[in-house]
């Protein structure tokens, strides 16, 4: 028997890492939850780049639920070898985790300026309301830094951690003239499922985004092939526009990717759980 909750929990933060692990600066990193989701998450985050964290935020209602998943990420096994739980050891020894709880005097004041820090954010929860204001995020001071936000909590209409007006903000076309620097933006947010999130996904449902202002994972992936084989051919797009977003150059993607203000929604695909599913059973009929 498979742990279908944790199954779930991994290949979503499977998926969240993919664009996670093409971001040119891992340094400052935010996540909102201390549940399974959270663990994954900050666990697969710590092993591909472990050694470029060099703050990791939890920020979650409870600071007892929060220490025990800082725990359990590093508490070796019993012959003091940490890959025999899991734990991630020294793939995090730079990493400095801060616990941030409502309940805290300083709260306003620190999440604000954590969530303006962050190059990466991670919403693990089932959140009916905004984790954060959308002026975090969205005045001048705000957008000067790209960031990759990565929203799997909320996976209902009336379920919401990011605040609409971040998510609209993002979609907006790219006109060149600005009084002030921003980040680049892609003019999509990227999915797991066009269809599931469009009917499911809180935050696209309240932001109003349209079918063309949203991405999947999946297209990204073949788009990005595409480019690649037309360089290798010889052949060069100036301008296209695919799925509403803007690719002028394999440059201009791998700059957005990289640089930019990225933005990936995740409701749950079940077809990921039969693959994962699959793979696990398949390891564990070759380890006997």
């Amino acid at each position: 028997m498979i742990n279908a909750e944790e199954v779930t929990a991994f290949r979503t933060a499977l998926a969240s890492m993919m664009l996670f692990k093409k971001r040119s600066s891992v340094h400052d990193v935010s996540v909102f939850g201390a549940g399974k989701q959270a663990y994954w998450h900050i666990r697969l985050a710590l092993l591909l780049r472990g050694e470029e964290i060099h703050h990791l935020n939890i920020i979650n209602r409870s600071f007892d639920r929060a220490t025990n998943l800082i725990k359990q990420l590093y508490e070796p096994g019993e012959k003091g070898d940490y890959s025999a739980n899991g734990g991630v050891g020294a793939f995090g020894k730079r990493t400095k985790f801060t616990i941030i709880t409502p309940g805290h005097g300083e709260y306003d004041r620190l999440l604000k300026s954590h969530v303006r820090q962050s190059n990466v954010i991670i919403c693990t929860t089932p959140s009916t309301s905004p984790l954060f204001p959308a002026s975090y995020l969205t005045n001048t001071g705000g957008r000067m830094k790209g960031r990759y936000i990565a929203l799997i909590g909320s996976y209902k209409p009336h379920m919401i951690e990011l605040h609409p007006d971040i998510l609209r903000q993002a979609v907006k076309p790219e006109h060149g003239h600005h009084h002030h620097k921003h980040a680049k933006n892609g003019g999509a947010i990227v999915v797991d499922s066009v269809t599931a999130c469009l009917k499911e996904a809180g935050e696209i449902i309240q932001a109003g985004l349209k079918p063309n202002e949203v991405v999947e994972l999946g297209e990204l992936v073949m788009l990005k092939r595409e480019i690649e084989r037309r360089k290798a051919e010889g052949r060069h797009s100036d301008g296209d526009s695919e799925n509403g977003m803007e690719v002028q150059t394999d440059r201009g993607l791998r700059e957005w990717l990289e640089k930019g203000n990225v933005m990936y929604k995740s409701v749950g695909l079940g077809l990921m759980d039969v693959v994962v599913g699959n793979d696990l059973v398949r390891l564990a009929d070759e380890r006997g």
